[in-house]
């Protein structure tokens, strides 16, 4: 089994949070770039992507509570806005939705260049006991699914890097499960030449990798998609042993495929259905990422 790195600059494109500063010059130690524009931002970034390619990196993760969407302005704008933020200043709404969608259109363009998979992980809300996260601190079983609109800033977000076919390979996750033929239908209107299945929907993440969430998610991608193009399931970053996951998602899908094919929903062919397994379960992903 081989373990590879994958980049994670979430706190980067969250410039409201109280932590971006914080991060920011963790951002500038690491790069060895002292951050005050936004091509400075770039400088440090190129930086970072680039040592994490000559680790083996492959893909990116961005936890996204709200998705938002603005129109780039240029960089003497962007400019403004960090250095709004670095004075302390509040920003507006349109501010925030200007600086990440930055952030984000460039570092989706720098992973198509690298050829790396980008992955969004959207819709929960978090640290919602105050009491618990002032004792405890963030990421402590205190966050929850969210329910915030995501259709309308997932397509523009996605369309702004495709229309400049500068769209990397993308895999969408959705927290609530009522978004999920929202991405199934979503990842069909930017797929490309290249790659089969270049945009996806992913596996059951979070409170939905059990058994409903896996049937949930498999069934709708299914219906609304490729199935036999999936890349299959996911672990836990912070959890060595959630790895288990992967055999119970293998049961589970074994055990819906034998279920349509005895219910005359699928061909009953031994050989297409096990090559199918296969490559949901392993060589897909392989081809996906690039892995040999």
């Amino acid at each position: 089994m081989k373990s590879r790195q994958a980049g994670a600059p979430t706190k980067l494109f969250k410039i409201e949070l109280d932590g971006f500063v914080d991060y920011l010059r963790k951002l500038e130690a690491a790069a060895d770039v002292s951050i005050t524009r936004f091509d400075d931002l770039r400088q440090a970034l190129t930086r970072r992507l680039d040592h994490f390619a000559a680790c083996g990196c492959r893909a990116s993760d961005h936890g996204i509570e709200t998705l938002r969407f603005a129109p780039v302005p240029d960089d003497a704008q962007l400019d403004a806005i960090l250095g709004k933020r670095l004075a302390g200043e509040t920003l507006s709404e349109l501010e925030i939705a200007q600086f990440t969608t930055a952030v984000l259109g460039w570092l989706g363009r720098q992973y198509a260049a690298r050829g790396w998979v980008m992955q969004l992980h959207i819709g929960a809300i978090r640290n919602n006991n105050t009491r618990m996260f002032r004792l405890l601190g963030p990421d402590t079983g205190f966050d929850s699914i969210g329910d915030n609109n995501i259709s309308w800033a997932l397509s523009r977000l996605l369309d702004s890097m495709d229309v400049t076919n500068e769209l990397p390979k993308t895999i969408l996750y959705c927290l609530n499960p009522r978004d999920n033929e929202v991405l199934a239908t979503m990842t069909g209107n930017f797929q490309g030449p290249g790659i089969a299945g270049k945009v996806q929907f992913g596996s059951g993440w979070w409170f939905n990798d059990q058994k409903d969430g896996m049937l949930r998610q498999l069934e709708q991608l299914s219906q609304m998609g490729l199935l036999s193009q999936f890349v299959g399931m996911l672990t836990d970053s912070r959890s060595f042993l959630s790895y288990t996951r992967h055999e119970y998602f293998r049961r589970i899908l074994c055990n819906l495929l034998g279920q349509w094919a005895q219910d005359g929903e699928i061909p009953d062919d031994e050989a297409m259905l096990s090559r199918m397994v296969q490559d949901i379960c392993f060589n897909n992903a392989q081809h996906y990422f690039a892995i040999k």
